[in-house]
């Protein structure tokens, strides 16, 4: 890891902190030198660093960028006029940069092509902030103002009036939140809600600002102490007395040689005395420890970090880990509902299986029925027929008188025959019926 900071006797100073080797068992924070560059010709104001590149602004109105990587010299950025008074880079693509004449400038990184020149403020812009999305930012100026900007569209979103003069402004980590100094005021407000913003006010001037959590903050400055906040308890967690004269720059930063719920807090006094301590970020109220310090020449004004590749791949495998396990576990749970819902379309199949074999059990007993109608039917029929054929018989057996016969004897006969057949038939009916 190394700490780049700048002064007002216009150098910028590189420093490694290291895990290194004291005796055999032992490993301590060492603070290392690593370089120096005096190119600027006034106070160096502003210095940030994407962990590639190094910028650093001045009141000699420039830019100097450095590449972290191969520690050489990048080039010098000449646009606004008055002190380059905030920068801030947006992820790895851009950088913005803030100066006293109220105009914040859009740079592309790598090529350092202007971009865009974000107007609006009429006073000289104090301190810049990007959202963790990248695609807000806020600034606060001179001018009593803040100004919300829309980096897609390289426009204003809105401006609010806050009658005082902004000295510093931080969004918090999951942008939910942002917090403005004024003086020794520290203001909270929340995005989501109608709730009024919360205030808590330090002893002397505050300076530097910090995110801990979403609610938490580490604020120093004037005062000998190093105050961690909690907005929602409204409560101090804990004072670090930290340096003999106030406070100018802090950083926070996680490291992998450290457990996951450690980091790492940089503090630097105006007199150059640089300080590192560990804070348990799931306790703030366990007290900082300190683990490494370094007396500097020169007197800070403020204060950036590289963070080191392996801390970078560290966080990435984290990050690549977490993702693998919401994976799994949205995997898991998706074959839990496919087996259930398997499970749910076999008992219907049964179910829609026993329901045709009813169906089947029954059309078989209304044929079997209807079977037995017919063959009722038909044994009827049939003693009809042979009740029927019986009467002929009996008639066509009955003994005639002696006569001769003719025509209409025959015909007589005939009508009595079908007179005696029908007769029984109305008969028969008339039972069925009863």
């Amino acid at each position: 890891m190394e700490i780049v900071l700048g002064t007002y006797n216009h150098v910028v100073f590189g420093f490694s902190f290291n895990l290194e080797s004291k005796d055999k068992d032992k490993k301590v924070w060492q603070f290392g030198p690593l370089f120096t560059d005096q190119g600027h010709a006034g106070c160096v104001k502003s210095i940030s660093s994407n962990g590639r590149f190094l910028a650093s602004g001045s009141t000699d109105e420039t830019i100097r960028l450095f590449d972290l990587k191969k520690h050489i010299e990048v080039g010098t950025l000449m646009e606004q006029t008055g002190s380059i008074t905030s920068l801030t880079f947006c992820g790895k693509t851009h950088l913005l940069s803030g100066s006293e004449d109220g105009t914040i400038c859009v740079w592309k990184v790598r090529s350092w092509e202007l971009l865009k020149t974000l107007k609006g403020h009429r006073g000289s812009i104090t301190s810049l902030s990007i959202h963790p999305s990248g695609r807000l930012a806020l600034s606060v100026s001179k001018d009593k103002s803040i100004r919300t900007w829309n980096l897609v569209t390289g426009r204003p979103a809105y401006t609010t009036n806050i009658k005082e003069v902004g000295e510093l402004v931080r969004w918090s980590p999951k942008g939910d939140s942002y917090a403005i100094v004024v003086g020794c005021k520290v203001t909270l407000y929340q995005i989501s809600g109608a709730g009024d913003p919360l205030v808590y006010r330090c002893d002397k001037y505050v300076l530097a600002l910090e995110f801990l959590t979403e609610t938490t903050l580490c604020m120093a400055g004037e005062s000998e102490d190093i105050v961690i906040y909690d907005f929602k308890s409204q409560s101090v967690l804990q004072k670090i007395a930290a340096h003999k004269l106030r406070t100018k720059a802090i950083c926070l930063s996680d490291n992998p040689y450290l457990p996951n719920e450690e980091s790492i807090l940089f503090t630097t006094s105006s007199d150059g005395n640089l300080k590192a301590w560990t804070i348990n970020k799931d306790n703030l109220e366990k007290p900082a420890v300190l683990v490494a310090e370094l007396d500097m020449p020169g007197r800070p004004t403020c204060m950036t970090l590289k963070l080191p590749e392996d801390l970078k791949s560290f966080i990435e495998e984290k990050q690549i880990e977490s993702t693998t396990k919401e994976s799994e576990k949205i995997k898991d749970d998706t074959i839990e509902d496919e087996m259930e819902d398997d499970e749910e379309d076999e008992d219907k199949e049964d179910e829609d299986e026993e329901e045709d074999e009813d169906e089947e059990k029954d059309e078989d007993e209304e044929e079997d029925e209807d079977e037995e109608d017919d063959d009722e039917e038909e044994e009827y029929e049939e003693e009809e027929m042979s009740s029927e054929e019986e009467e002929e018989i009996k008639i066509e057996v009955k003994p005639a008188k002696k006569q001769k016969s003719n025509p209409v004897t025959k015909k007589k006969i005939n009508n009595t025959k079908n007179a005696n057949t029908t007769k029984p038939k109305k008969q028969k009916k008339k039972a069925v019926a009863d």
